[in-house]
């Protein structure tokens, strides 16, 4: 199941998120199953995280139903107990070889502000920042600090469009449990480079990804081929 979060949503935790869906579950009156036990809870399977203030049009999630219902039927019922500005936009049959932890890429549109950097030398820093071997950051752990490196982390990166006020920077970048790294991170990574502040407006998630190879895949099997700043 595909949906998007958008608007003021964007500040609704990932916690808050599987609550309202699951209320909106109850609400649409939908079968959906539940597992065994004690505190049963609702079949639902959710990608990574979002960061709060982070806007999406491709989230996804698995959903097991103890009966069949049409696709069509899910996306009006659940959508008229949604909140504004959370939305299913598509419902597919769950690919069993393609389960969502598997996914390990996602795109960002990362919005900053063209106040004291211009276009040309944001350009020559996402080509020095992509030139590195090693980025070396510290990460909050469960254990505490941790020093990681980034750059195997970072699949892409691009000055997509600009005008002279704004530029998005679209990225690449890895999710999951192989390991991940925030947008925010790899635009303090550029600020270091730059040595000026970078003032993001706006961070927003375009898609999520299996890669593999020179493949690369989304969740309801649209397969294409990898660009090449994409490659490792």
């Amino acid at each position: 199941m595909k949906f998007k979060k958008e608007g003021l949503t964007r500040f609704i935790s990932h916690l808050d998120m599987m609550r309202t869906f699951e209320r909106a579950f109850r609400r649409a009156n939908l079968p959906i199953a539940f597992t065994q036990g004690f505190n049963p809870r609702p079949k639902i399977t959710f990608t990574p995280a979002l960061s709060l203030g982070v806007t999406s049009s491709s989230e996804y999630m698995d959903v097991e139903f103890y009966e069949d219902i049409s696709k069509q039927d899910v996306v009006l019922k659940l959508n008229g107990a949604l909140p504004e500005g959370i939305q299913v936009t598509d419902v597919e049959e769950a690919d069993e070889k393609l389960p969502l932890s598997m996914l390990n890429c996602a795109k960002y549109v990362v919005t900053v502000i063209l106040s004291e950097v211009g276009p040309e030398e944001l350009i020559k820093s996402i080509k020095i920042l992509l030139q590195q071997k090693e980025i070396i950051v510290e990460k909050n752990t469960k254990s505490g600090k941790k020093l990681v490196d980034i750059a195997p982390l970072i699949y892409s990166i691009d000055l997509a469009d600009h005008n002279s006020d704004t530029a998005n920077i679209v990225m690449s970048i890895s999710i999951g449990q192989q390991g991940s790294v925030a947008p925010i991170t790899v635009i303090r990574q550029l600020e270091r480079i730059l040595l000026k502040k970078l003032e993001v407006v706006g961070i927003h998630r375009e898609e999520i990804f299996y890669i593999s190879g020179d493949k690369k895949i989304s969740p309801f099997n649209v397969e294409e081929n990898i660009s090449p700043k994409e490659s490792k």
